[in-house]
């Protein structure tokens, strides 16, 4: 019988937590790189990034983004069941360094700019630019990878033209989501 201090007690822990499963490893390693990426923009005067960057979800939208736009965009995640989207602006020289830390299930751009900029990063295995997708179309970005393009938000917040034609295309998300994807 093992002294009554020794480790090697019932197995549970008590002395020293269990080994991190490769889920909460990988959830660990996406929330580090996340939290550096949004201090660095911070630091550099870009509107902070919203969401879990974990989710699997990533909005990349068209700078400059103002508190209406990421209002807006908050509603309509939370309306959908995406709450959790990780939300990142445009224009800020750090997309390609956060899609490599991220690797989200689903890339969404939003507005044409936003799609130009994700284009001109030459992703690596890219099959397919966001400038040549349709809005609204879903379309295999990367191999693991769905994309999806959405017109500008900005113009949807004051014209009901233009707000159908940006709820239209961002209820796209709901095939992936009812797949399963995220």
């Amino acid at each position: 019988m093992p002294p009554a201090n020794s480790s090697q007690g019932d197995g549970r822990g008590s002395a020293r937590k269990g080994p991190r499963s490769a889920a909460d490893e990988y959830r660990a390693k996406i929330s580090d790189e996340a939290a550096r990426i949004a201090r660095t923009l911070r630091k550099e005067g870009h509107a902070p990034p919203f969401g879990d960057p974990a989710s699997g979800v990533m909005f990349v939208v068209e700078s400059p983004a103002g508190p209406r736009v990421t209002d807006a965009l908050q509603r309509s995640l939370d309306s959908v069941g995406l709450a959790e989207a990780y939300a990142v602006p445009s224009s800020t020289g750090l997309l390609h360094e956060i899609l490599l830390a991220l690797e989200p299930s689903i890339l969404v751009v939003v507005g044409p700019e936003a799609a130009r900029e994700i284009d001109a990063l030459q992703y690596p295995l890219t099959r397919r630019p966001f400038s040549d997708a349709a809005e609204g179309d879903l379309f295999s970005w990367t191999a693991g990878t769905v994309g999806l393009r959405l017109p500008l938000l900005t113009p949807a917040l004051d014209d009901e033209a233009a707000k159908r034609r940006f709820w239209k295309a961002f209820l796209s998300l709901r095939g992936p989501l009812l797949a399963g994807r995220t």
